[in-house]
């Protein structure tokens, strides 16, 4: 693994090659969005100024669409992160407050508004006045609200007075909005007028603005539905959504499902949605980024794996050599229906969205790469199980052809969820009972609390818990507890593709609880 520094230096290399290159700057300001935020992410952003101040808004506005959003853990509901635009805020001063504030006023105004509601509270002046006299009617009492504005970071703008929600990022707030008053002043209005009006509701809803200036909650607005909207366009799914999908999977009704429904039409009006290929690049991308996109992937900013590659070339290489059926059942396809090999390419990368956006594995959230291994090997379990295409490919390809892979899909969760994850779990849990006393404390309640998850479907749920139940197993049959009672199960570090592999995973299971 390389060293901080080594990583630091080869970060210094590539921004070096690409900023000192016309020609890579200007491919830079063509580069698709999802391409810019993973060199950003690899940089770090406190370190990225350059490359955000060559970004155009449109870039910026996507990127935001993916940065600045965050679940506390997979098939959660996405919150804006204020904390994080605070950071980009401040990032994108190092361009100059002029044009950081041209950079804003060129933005959709609702998400600026939103935005800047998280970084500051507005009040109007004349409001406040009049108010703060007043008891018992949400502003009062008076001293209270004296001390508490006196403690708060503040500035009056013309009628208004702005108040710091995040003092950390309240310089390179109060940096913009100046700009913007000279620069942008009838926009700045706007935003503070609505910024205000949000602050009047929720100081009502709040109890006072005591309350609120001493609370620090988020306001929330369409602008998520907005940016859902977006990413749907451009092969994105919702963390509920997908969890909900999956859920469906589980009980094997996925195929015409409302949300698989949704996914389709929202690509029929896309007006481009990305090919298999090159990570990042889009239909109609100018061939002068393409130095830039190889020269991401030699920095490995970027991964170029086409979804044919990850099933393996059938002489055993590949991530996913193991997936017969379904690498057979796509090489008829490619030859006999093209047209249906390209909808079943768009599918995997559907599914390892979903994967991506609401489902864990090894308690954390899948990695892009697994969760096209977990599609794939997912796929490949649900094939060989349809009577129709067992050891055929024509007959597998034609039913492909004609369902698409997600009902596929759909049957293998479902058999990984009931045959590995439910069985494995009933077996440990069986075994726990034996083996771990009442009396043992974190122990017996951590083996009660699995035992709860395994009646709700979730075994893998308190697997936090499980560092107490390890003493009662070896080290080989708590590993595979880990492994195999998970929400994406994994058998000796793979994902399971086959039956074969199914079954050898219970034969293990028994071996080792025997």
């Amino acid at each position: 693994m390389a060293s901080p520094l080594s990583r630091s230096v080869d970060t210094r290399s590539l921004l070096y090659r690409i900023l000192e290159s016309p020609e890579q700057v200007s491919a830079l300001q063509q580069l698709p969005a999802p391409a810019l935020t993973r060199l950003i992410h690899h940089v770090g952003l406190e370190d990225a100024g350059e490359l955000v101040a060559l970004a155009t808004t449109q870039q910026l506005a996507r990127i935001f669409d993916e940065d600045l959003w965050r679940s506390e853990r997979p098939g959660r509901q996405e919150r804006f992160d204020a904390e994080r635009f605070g950071l980009w805020l401040e990032v994108m001063l190092e361009m100059g407050a002029d044009r950081a504030a041209a950079r804003l006023a060129e933005m959709d105004e609702d998400f600026v508004t939103f935005a800047l509601s998280g970084q500051l509270l507005v009040l109007d002046l004349d409001v406040l006045t009049m108010e703060r006299l007043r008891p018992g009617e949400g502003w009062a009492d008076e001293a209270l609200v004296d001390k508490a504005l006196e403690s708060s970071l503040s500035h009056e703008l013309d009628r208004f007075l702005l108040i710091a929600r995040r003092p950390e990022s309240w310089d390179a707030v109060l940096s913009v909005l100046v700009a913007l008053d000279e620069s942008h002043h009838e926009l700045l209005t706007r935003l503070l007028e609505r910024c205000c009006h949000l602050a009047s509701e929720l100081i009502e809803d709040h109890g006072g603005l005591y309350a609120v200036l001493t609370t620090a909650e988020q306001l929330e607005t369409d602008v998520s539905q907005a940016r859902e909207e977006r990413r749907e366009r451009e092969g994105f799914v919702a963390p509920t959504d997908a969890a909900a999908f999956l859920g469906l999977a589980r009980s094997g009704r996925v195929g015409d499902d409302p949300i698989t429904r949704g996914y389709v039409r929202a690509q029929r009006e896309a007006t481009r949605t990305p090919p298999p290929g090159v990570e990042g690049a889009r239909p109609g991308q100018p061939a002068s980024t393409l130095p830039l996109l190889h020269l991401l992937q030699e920095a490995e900013v970027l991964t170029a794996s086409p979804p044919m590659a990850l099933l393996g070339s059938g002489d055993g290489t590949g991530t996913h050599a193991s997936a017969t059926a379904l690498r057979e059942a796509l090489a008829w396809i490619q030859g006999e229906a093209p047209e249906a090999f390209s909808r079943c390419m768009q599918e995997l990368g559907y599914l390892a969205n979903v994967l991506v956006s609401g489902c864990g594995h090894a308690g954390r959230p899948l990695r892009a790469l697994e969760a096209a291994q977990m599609a794939i090997a997912t796929c490949n379990l649900g094939l060989e199980a349809h009577p129709e295409a067992a050891g055929d490919r024509s007959r597998a390809g034609e039913l492909l052809a004609r369902e698409g892979l997600v009902p596929c899909f759909g049957q293998g969760w479902r058999v990984l969820h009931e045959d590995v994850v439910m069985r494995s779990a009933c077996a440990f849990d069986a075994a726990l009972a034996r083996r771990v006393p009442a009396e043992r404390g974190e122990a017996a309640r951590a083996r009660a609390q699995l035992a709860r998850d395994i009646a709700s479907g979730k075994p893998w749920a308190s697997r936090k818990r499980w560092v107490h139940l390890a003493p009662f197993l070896s080290k080989a049959a708590f590993a595979a507890m880990r492994e195999l009672v998970d929400e994406c199960p994994a058998f000796n570090g793979a994902f399971l593709a086959t039956r074969e592999q199914v079954e050898e995973a219970r034969r293990r299971v028994g071996e080792l609880l025997r």
